[in-house]
């Protein structure tokens, strides 16, 4: 698993002042996720609500802060999601004894951050993308709309957040589909690239074992092979050498002989005179 570690990247985006208010935005809507529910079980519906819309817009307001302050952080892009599925779905369970339609979304957002949690937890790197934020930006008012009609009682206002949670469960649909095609492909490279550096260092290792294994039978081979031995012929000869006139014959200078002549006998001489 890849080694990210939520608390000390939170650290590390403690050095970035530009970081502060973008992340601070998108943690108040951990903070939203049990006002919202509170206040509408006291009876404060117009807070309720209020308090949805409010909480609501941070999703936009915080990656807005961040392009203008340039203050992207590791960090807050792992919080985003997290807060995100925290909000959906702690006002949503809440209302759901209400509007019990809202039980397929709380649902589908639960696949997806299981998805988000798989993906992170294998390659530390949980899925997001366009339609993810659209999922979230149609989420968010739907949930409000079940406060609404819940507050209400108005059937109109009950059949509208109705569509509308039908709606926002086709697009958390095709959000997991898309998360988990693209969380199995990254997986599928991951596999592959450590596949191919097992490979390597599988082939490496081989090299060194041929390696060291032809070393080690050369040296044994020099080890088992004795000298040659003497001829008697060899033996003679060295044991008739004279040590003592060694250092003689070394300095003394090398006789040049001299050709020999050739002379004519007498007697082939006088054969050829006659």
């Amino acid at each position: 698993m890849p080694d990210k570690d939520l608390l000390k990247l939170f650290k590390e985006s403690l050095k970035n002042k530009n970081t502060y208010i973008p992340n601070l935005l998108t943690a108040s809507r951990l903070v939203g996720a049990f006002v919202i529910p509170t206040l509408f079980l006291t009876g404060n519906i117009p807070g309720a609500l209020i308090a949805t819309a409010a909480f609501s817009a941070t999703d936009f307001f915080d990656g807005l802060a961040a392009r203008k302050l340039d203050g992207y952080s590791e960090f807050g892009r792992l919080l985003d999601p997290i807060v995100d599925k925290v909000f959906a779905a702690v006002p949503a369970l809440a209302i759901v004894p209400s509007m019990p339609i809202l039980a397929l979304n709380v649902a589908m957002e639960a696949a997806i951050g299981l998805i988000n949690a798989k993906s992170f937890s294998e390659q530390g790197n949980p899925q997001s993308s366009r339609l993810g934020k659209i999922k979230t930006w149609c989420l968010f008012p739907t949930i409000g709309l079940a406060y609404l009609a819940t507050a209400l009682g108005t059937p109109e206002l009950a059949a509208l957040t109705a569509i509308a949670s039908l709606g926002t469960l086709g697009v958390q649909t095709a959000v997991a589909k898309d998360y988990y095609e693209t969380a199995k492909k990254e997986q599928a490279t991951t596999t592959s690239q450590f596949t191919t550096q097992e490979d390597e260092e599988k082939e490496q290792k081989e090299n060194e074992l041929e390696k060291n294994l032809t070393a080690e039978k050369t040296i044994q081979i020099e080890k088992k092979t004795p000298p040659r031995a003497l001829t008697p012929e060899e033996k003679e000869f060295l044991n008739n050498i004279d040590l003592s006139k060694i250092p003689e014959l070394m300095l003394a200078e090398p006789e040049i002989s001299k050709p020999k002549t050739l002379r004519k006998q007498p007697n082939e001489t006088n054969k050829s005179d006659n």
